[in-house]
């Protein structure tokens, strides 16, 4: 469905309501001055008939009315259908444009009828023995409503085209301000949420609406750094206990008298604390890439190494399930970017891939470079991704296919895509079918340029971690 912008609306609904006013307006116009001029036709015709009466009166006196002849009919009726009947409803005169009497049909009143296909005004009138019928066309009154029409025609465009050019400025002035403020909003984003939208004007609605959002914004700033720095304080005050009970485990499972299942119960806690351990890193780097304290060092290396690395360590983990994996890299890739960060991106896509696919399954890593970007695309012959899961896929903690089974904490796919728009890249997916999925990850091959923001504690070193 195609949208429209408000402007658009606004001159589309200004020009219907324009056009429907007009015609409403010029057709109650028509019908008052046709009324006016049926008003001033019936009043003629009853002058008219008085002059008629009148001058039978004067030529032939009371005793003589059935002697009704043309030269007692007046100039103004001559065009007209006239006829003349005595007391016993006889004719004494009918019009010469009239073949045979029609005007008779028992309304006593002026009123409009169809004859010979026009449309005729008819009055009757009396003077004591004699009853007068005239008709009169209606051609001019009619000929004046087509000069109306006619004049519509060309009148109605020329408003409606301008009150659409009327109704495009008012509409430009009137939605400049929530132009400006979209730009400005577009600006403000989780790592620039001190900024605020700029209000210059009165305090008009727009100043409002203007306050009301910067209002907003401040209070999604505090809880923004209050979510950030919680996340960044709990990994921080986790990090520490958990490598204690990592040694102390550790320990434990090096006593050489451990019987076999208590070695296996304490080698499970261990697991389960590496897990643990490994959510309190990613924690803490979601939060550093939140709040834009993200330590990213810039340094050129060959992406075709690193790729290679990856698949080396898929090849590892998918022996168990006969994995295939296909490569279709070029032979130098050049990058320049932080390449333990990019490294990081694409072991989480390729472990991905291992566990997501079925046994016997393929996997094909393809890379390839236009215009200063690399494309990395990383698919898998596992089952697809649902269609109504696909939008949710890089969301913190969202598991896409809901299996439970399968390890993992629902971070790696955001810390990767995180990752990948700290590059000035992105990472998306690609196709997700019955049988086959694929993550696509560009980066900037060249144009990178990092700044480097330290943390809280000045460290810029970034570990390598599993998702």
């Amino acid at each position: 469905m195609r949208h429209y912008s408000l402007r658009w609306k606004l001159v589309t609904w200004a020009a219907l309501f324009a056009f429907s006013a007009s015609v409403i307006c010029l057709w109650t116009t028509w019908i008052l001055v046709r009324a006016q001029e049926l008003q001033a036709l019936d009043r003629r015709l009853t002058t008219d008939a008085r002059e008629l009466f009148r001058d039978i009166e004067n030529f032939q006196g009371t005793n003589k009315r059935r002697d009704v002849t043309e030269r007692f009919v007046p100039l103004a009726l001559r065009d007209r259908l006239v006829e003349v009947r005595g007391p016993q409803g006889d004719i004494l005169y009918m019009s010469p444009n009239l073949s045979q009497p029609v005007l008779v049909d028992g309304i006593e009143t002026f009123h409009t009828r169809l004859i010979g296909g026009r449309a005729v005004r008819i009055g009757v009138f009396r003077d004591q023995e004699l009853t007068l019928h005239v008709g009169a066309e209606l051609k001019e009154i009619e000929q004046l409503g087509w000069e109306i029409a006619r004049s519509l025609v060309i009148v109605i465009p020329i408003v409606l085209l301008l009150i659409a050019g009327g109704s495009w400025w008012l509409g430009s002035v009137a939605l400049s301000p929530i132009e400006n403020i979209r730009r400005a909003a577009e600006r403000i984003t989780a790592e620039r949420l001190d900024e605020r939208i700029p209000s210059h004007g009165p305090a008009d609605e727009i100043g409002r609406l203007i306050d009301v959002l910067n209002a907003t914004i401040e209070r999604l700033q505090g809880s923004f750094e209050q979510a950030a720095r919680f996340s960044a304080d709990a990994s921080h005050q986790l990090k520490t206990p958990i490598a204690v009970l990592r040694a102390g485990i550790e320990e434990i499972l090096a006593q050489p008298g451990l019987s076999d299942e208590h070695r296996e119960s304490v080698a499970d806690l261990l697991q389960q604390t590496r897990r643990l351990s490994s959510v309190a890193e990613n924690l803490l780097l979601l939060s550093r890439a939140d709040t834009g304290r993200l330590a990213l060092r810039a340094a050129e290396f060959d992406l075709r190494k690193l790729l290679d690395g990856s698949l080396e360590d898929a090849r590892i983990l998918g022996a168990g399930n006969n994995l295939q994996i296909e490569t279709n890299v070029p032979e130098i890739l050049p990058m320049k970017g932080d390449r333990e960060m990019i490294s990081l991106t694409v072991q989480n896509l390729v472990e991905n891939a291992v566990k997501y696919n079925r046994r016997g399954g393929k996997i094909l890593v393809s890379a390839e470079k236009h215009d200063h970007v690399v494309q990395i695309c990383v698919g898998n012959s596992g089952p697809g991704i649902p269609p109504e899961r696909a939008p949710h896929v890089f969301e913190r903690f969202y598991r896409a296919r809901g299996d439970e089974q399968t390890p993992g904490h629902g971070l790696g796919l955001s810390i990767a895509r995180e990752l990948a728009r700290a590059h000035g890249g992105d990472l998306t997916l690609a196709r997700s079918q019955p049988d086959w999925t694929e993550f696509c990850l560009q980066l900037s091959a060249s144009n990178f340029h990092l700044q480097t923001q330290k943390t809280a504690s000045g460290d810029s070193r970034v570990a390598r971690r599993r998702f």
